[in-house]
C-alpha cells in the first residue's frame, strides 16, 4: 500500500507548471501511518474504512479527509482504489490540493480530484470543476462544466543574481 498512497500524493507534483514532480517519492517504502476516529473492515467488495477526522501520513506528505475507503482487487492483498471524501486536502510542504472528494484508480495509474478541486503551491494556483492527474503520462487534464472557465494563476518567479 506505500507505494499505492504515494502515487496518490503524486497529485501534488503533477501539474507540469505549478508543481515541480516528486516522482521519487513513489518508492518510497516508510511506513504510513492513518488515524482516525474509526476504522471499519468490510467485505463485498473487501475495503477498510476509516472515518472521522482521517489524517493518513507518511514522511512529509499528508492527507486529510471525513473518511478514507481502501479498496483491494478482488481475492487480493492488493490496492486497487483509494476514495478520500469530506474536505479532502492534500499537502507537502507549501503544496496543497483541495477538493470534496480525490480518488486513486491504481490500474490506470489515475487521481482524480472532484468537488471544487484547487491546487496551489505558493501563490499559484490551479482550479476547475475536476483535475485528473495521470501518473503513468505525468500529465495533467483540468475540467469545467459547460460555461465555467478552468483558472490558472501563475506568479513571475524572481530571477536570481
Amino acid at each position: 500500500m506505500n507505494r499505492i498512497f504515494l502515487i496518490f500524493l503524486g497529485l501534488l507534483g503533477s501539474l507540469a507548471l505549478l508543481l515541480e514532480p516528486v516522482w521519487a517519492a513513489t518508492a518510497n517504502q516508510a511506513p504510513i501511518q492513518v488515524t482516525s476516529e474509526r476504522m471499519e473492515g468490510l467485505s463485498a467488495p473487501r475495503r477498510v474504512l476509516f472515518s472521522g477526522n482521517v489524517v493518513a501520513t507518511q514522511d512529509d506528505v499528508v492527507i486529510y479527509a471525513d473518511q478514507m475507503t481502501v479498496f483491494f482487487a478482488e481475492g487480493t492483498q492488493e490496492v486497487s482504489r483509494i476514495l478520500a471524501q469530506g474536505r479532502v486536502r492534500i499537502v507537502q510542504g507549501d503544496r496543497v490540493a483541495t477538493g470534496e472528494q480525490g480518488v486513486f484508480h491504481r490500474d490506470q495509474e489515475m487521481v482524480v480530484l472532484t468537488g471544487n478541486p484547487r491546487v496551489h503551491q505558493g501563490k499559484d494556483s490551479v482550479e476547475g470543476d475536476e483535475i485528473t492527474v495521470y501518473l503513468r503520462e505525468e500529465r495533467s487534464l483540468v475540467k469545467s462544466r459547460e460555461g465555467a472557465p478552468v483558472r490558472a494563476i501563475f506568479h513571475p518567479r524572481e530571477s536570481s543574481p
